[in-house]
């Protein structure tokens, strides 16, 4: 024997006739279904027995003096939208069935067929199982993705925290240690001026200082550059300069904004797509001409960047885990924003990242997540 056999089954019946009532009991009996069941005629009726514990179906008669199987409907439904809801009617077209079913019915009987009665009850109510089950897996599966969210926008400020710290060590400590090298090296130069064998080994060693003091900013700005501190638009503006300097392809900025005033995990997190985009324009690419688009709405900030290269088979991003598409769509659903990425071979590459502008006070809070995709341009 199944559960639903064993355990009585808790009906509601909606029906003005007593006797077709008894005749319900009667058939479920004689089917081998224990049932305890309630009968009301009316909305009053039904919210009484909804308030006094559970129901596990209902059976609603289609016509009724002061009611129909559409209201017992929306009842049954604005109560528990998984709860089995069974219609029996003397007469129904097969356009009312079908207007039954698509507002929410399981299933439809005509009083002439009262042997589908059963069966199709013990259908619905597993079916009704089988909807709980979906979305409380569903509900589960959101719960653990909210959380996966979290820790990644967890490990986000952590890792900004982090590069924060080190950028200010490498200032304070190393860049200090370097300066003072610095004004010993040319007192030491003062002191062998008159040696003229060690001028070479001086300058040699001058130069291997400011090579030292050039790759302790270099690093500290891919840390944490200071321009940031700046603003988001004026950061960009030296990143994108940074980036000619290096590799020498034309590279344009806009923004539709001159300041834009975001908190500033928001704004590093803006910052460091640019970054890694132009790392991998730089690695990838062979571009010979990129873009980059700042635009700046009530609802959205907008980052795009697009090159003219090589391109690749967007298809492929799911087996390149180094291109950090996840990482990238992740941050995004973080701050309640969505991520694209489009490229076709050939064609070149488009890089898009747009979040909420959020409250500039409200510092590391985020919004809900909104989407999330990544696709192909197959034109």
């Amino acid at each position: 024997m199944n559960a639903v056999e064993i355990t009585p089954i808790q009906l509601l019946v909606v029906e003005d006739s007593e006797l077709d009532y008894e005749l319900l009991l009667a058939i479920l009996l004689r089917d081998g279904l224990r049932v305890r069941a309630t009968r009301v005629e009316d909305e009053a009726g039904m919210r009484e027995v909804f308030a006094r514990g559970r129901v596990d179906a209902v059976v609603t008669d289609h016509n009724l003096p002061r009611f129909d199987s559409f209201a017992s409907l929306k009842v049954a439904k604005s109560v528990d939208e998984n709860l089995p809801v069974i219609v029996v009617s003397g007469e129904m077209s097969e356009e009312l069935a079908v207007a039954a079913l698509h507002a929410g019915a399981d299933d439809f009987i005509l009083k002439s067929r009262m042997f589908r009665l059963a069966p199709a009850l013990k259908r619905s109510l597993q079916a009704a199982e089988a909807r709980r089950d979906r979305r409380l897996q569903a509900a589960q599966l959101e719960e653990s993705a909210a959380k996966l969210r979290e820790l990644a926008q967890h490990l986000e400020r952590v890792k900004e925290e982090e590069r924060r710290a080190i950028a200010r060590e490498i200032h304070d400590d190393i860049g200090t240690t370097l300066t003072a090298l610095k004004f010993e090296l040319a007192r030491l130069a003062r002191d062998l001026n008159g040696r003229s064998s060690a001028a070479p080994r001086i300058n040699a060693m001058n130069e291997l200082l400011a090579h030292a003091v050039a790759a302790s900013h270099r690093i500290q700005h891919n840390l944490r550059p200071p321009v940031l501190d700046a603003g988001l638009v004026a950061a960009l503006d030296w990143l994108v300069k940074g980036f000619v300097e290096r590799t020498g392809v034309p590279t344009s900025f806009e923004s539709n904004r001159e300041e834009l005033d975001l908190d500033p995990m928001r704004a590093a997190a803006l910052y460091r797509v640019a970054q890694e985009s132009l790392s991998n324009v730089a690695k990838h690419a062979q571009a010979r001409r990129v873009s980059v688009h700042l635009f700046a709405s009530a609802d959205e900030v907008t980052l795009e960047i697009a090159d003219d290269g090589v391109g690749f088979d967007a298809r492929l991003l799911g087996n390149t885990p180094g291109f950090g598409v996840r990482s990238l769509i992740e941050r995004a659903r973080g701050f309640g924003g969505w991520a694209e990425v489009n490229s076709t071979p050939g064609r070149g590459t488009t890089v898009m990242f747009s979040i909420p502008p959020g409250d500039p006070a409200a510092g590391e809070a985020a919004a809900p997540p909104v989407r999330a995709k990544a696709w192909t341009d197959a034109g």
